[in-house]
């Protein structure tokens, strides 16, 4: 698919020259206006929503725009915008074209739209000779150069780079030698040059697609790439992970469905990372064991196609993973900005799905109700906001499908997992109760007082047995255990029993 700060330290010796000249170029500083300074890295939080919108005709991007932001207004997006290397410098040494890219970074600007630039895709001239642009290149002072070019022009007008689209993937990312090393290589090599240029700008960096699978197994998964980075010193080369959260829609799969063995084919699933089901926790799960959880991840792509195959489900359904995926994104402490891609579908051809990932089509016509119902989730409308989940269901309350509750102590939660299954974990991830359910779609706590799981045909896949209590609260404790309480006095009328003491 088209496809995540340290401080600068330095000692000054200040003398009486030295703040002439500061004071001089102060002065200058306020007559020439330029720029906005790009946004350090805690200005991005999981509330932040954009477009991948890749390297296509940049007239036709700005055309656009206003649909983007109209789309999640009040909230500006940010937009994601591919490099495209070989178009910038067609032959080492020409002068540089930024004829295409100029349009989209100076209407975004604005706009007041923060930008996401990729730096990807190497010319023959710079790749070995290979006939295209998808391989790493094979010298330091081309990829440096034109770094340090591209850092310089666009200025404050970019706030976020990112090295590389799904690097990973060898269809996106070949190399003759090691990819992997070559691949942390480039990162090491651009990290302190986009930070001398743009101190403030965010450098995304990781294996951000499925990867490319060898033999059955997969040695290019992004937690596989990313324990490989921290492993051999790269952590002070990257401010944010990169990662691309898509669901495992070539089989019909939803954001929340677990995948427990081949993880890398759910780059999302659910959120336990002791027993991770998906490529999402398991990626987290190695910057907690390396002891960088200060850094967020970014979905710098996320989507769902509409056609192209025919295990695709039904619009409604697509609309409902998609919102699925927004509530379960922003309910995660260590989750940066999610960018969709894309806004529009990129063509028309009904056998591939990668032409179908747009909220709109190719004429902007809307696709609902994916277009109105993504649109309100990525403005915040109905989506449970951060830091945290309910502690309790009240009477008449439901908890939707990917959905959770939290102890306020926020070690225990329950969640009603994508494969229907409602389940209570420790949140260090193991699983103290569930249904065993396979179906459940919505938990209702009813006002008869009876809990109850339903599927979404309105069958009841379980229940508490408690429907001639009356109207009770659903309370998950600080002690792990899962409690239904009359409101007419506090009694306990059923539990899971999974008070930890």
């Amino acid at each position: 698919m088209k496809t995540s700060i340290l401080a600068l330290l330095g000692r000054i010796r200040v003398g009486n020259t030295v703040l002439a000249l500061v004071a001089s170029t102060l002065s200058v500083m306020a007559a020439v206006p330029g720029p906005a300074m790009a946004a350090p890295a805690d200005s991005f939080t999981s509330a932040d929503v954009g477009f991948a919108e890749g390297s296509g005709d940049g007239a036709d991007i700005v055309r656009r725009l206003s649909a983007m932001q109209s789309a999640v207004s009040p909230k500006v997006p940010v937009l994601r915008l591919d490099l495209d290397w070989w178009s910038v410098e067609p032959a080492r040494g020409a002068p540089l074209r930024w004829d295409r890219l100029d349009p989209v970074v100076d209407a975004a600007a604005a706009r007041g739209m923060r930008v996401l630039l990729v730096l990807a895709y190497a010319p023959p001239w710079a790749n070995g000779g290979h006939s295209g642009d998808k391989w790493f290149p094979t010298r330091d002072q081309d990829w440096t150069s034109i770094v340090d070019r591209t850092v310089a022009h666009f200025g404050g007008k970019v706030q976020a780079y990112e090295i590389w689209n799904e690097p990973n993937f060898v269809n996106f990312a070949n190399f003759v030698g090691d990819r992997k090393a070559r691949y942390w290589q480039l990162v090491k090599l651009a990290y302190p040059r986009v930070k001398a240029r743009c101190p403030g700008c965010v450098v995304l960096a990781g294996a951000s697609g499925a990867g490319t699978v060898q033999g059955g197994t997969n040695p290019n998964a992004p937690s596989v790439w990313l324990d490989w980075a921290y492993s051999r010193g790269y952590r002070n080369y990257f401010d944010a992970v990169a990662h691309h959260p898509y669901p495992a829609w070539n089989s019909g799969k939803g954001p929340a469905d677990p995948e427990c063995v081949n993880r890398w084919w759910n780059m999302f699933g659910p959120p336990s990372e002791a027993m991770p089901c998906g490529e999402l926790a398991l990626v987290h799960s190695v910057m907690v064991r390396h002891g960088d959880t200060a850094k967020k991840v970014w979905a710098t792509e996320f989507g769902y196609p509409t056609a192209g195959l025919a295990a695709i489900p039904s619009a409604s359904t697509v609309s409902e993973y998609l919102v699925q995926g927004v509530r379960m994104w922003r309910a995660l402490p260590y989750a940066g900005p999610l960018i969709v891609y894309s806004y529009r579908d990129r063509c028309t051809a009904a056998d591939d799905p990668e032409c179908h990932f747009g909220l709109v089509t190719t004429t902007m016509a809307s696709k609902e109700p994916i277009t109105a119902d993504v649109s309100a989730a990525l403005r915040g409308d109905g989506v449970t906001p951060v830091p945290s989940w309910p502690e309790r269901l009240a009477a008449g309350a439901t908890l939707p499908r990917a959905s959770a509750l939290r102890s306020r102590n926020g070690l225990y939660e329950l969640w009603l997992q994508g494969d229907g299954n409602l389940v209570l974990y420790r949140t260090s991830g193991e699983v103290l109760w569930s249904t065993a359910t396979t179906n459940g779609e919505n938990l209702v706590n009813q006002n008869d007082g009876n809990l109850v799981l339903y599927t979404g045909s309105g069958a009841a896949a379980w229940s508490s047995r408690t429907w001639t209590q009356g109207p009770s609260t659903l309370v998950l404790e600080d002690t792990g255990n899962l409690v239904l309480y009359r409101n007419d006095g506090g009694s306990i009328t059923w539990s899971t029993g999974t008070a930890q003491g």
